[in-house]
């Protein structure tokens, strides 16, 4: 009985480090995605306050004017149904506009209907909301 117990210790060690990896991970994912999503949100009244805050959030000055849309898209018809939207975090880039270098996607929904997205560059959930590129729909 001693021997099987020596026998197998070190395979279930290793799958109790490999399970406390893969909970961390996944947590520490999650932390992140929820820091993006808050963000998110609070781009679109923070735009509509003060629109050079995007000055500062973008990879690339050609994508303002796009993002200056969609966020202006989000906020004029968030308006028109009572001021509410919601934004659905993915992890990755879009597999349409995207060319892989975002670490995120929100899409911004007004009653079901999307909007508008962005593609966005975060990776701990204590970065700011780099942008990468933006679409409205």
């Amino acid at each position: 009985m001693q021997n099987n117990i020596r026998k197998y210790a070190g395979t279930i060690f290793i799958l109790i480090i490999a399970a406390g990896f893969a909970w961390w991970s996944g947590r520490v994912e999650s932390s992140v995605a929820n820091h993006v999503q808050e963000e998110a949100v609070r781009l679109v009244p923070l735009f509509h306050n003060d629109p050079t805050i995007i000055n500062d959030i973008v990879t690339n000055p050609i994508i303002q004017p796009t993002l200056a849309d969609s966020l202006t898209a989000v906020f004029l018809k968030s308006a028109e149904q009572g001021g509410h939207f919601e934004v659905i975090v993915t992890e990755g880039d879009d597999t349409v506009y995207g060319d892989g270098s975002a670490t995120h996607v929100a899409v911004f929904k007004v009653n079901t209907e999307t909007v508008a997205g962005l593609r966005i560059i975060c990776f701990t959930d204590t970065d700011p909301l780099l942008i990468t590129g933006a679409w409205i729909k």
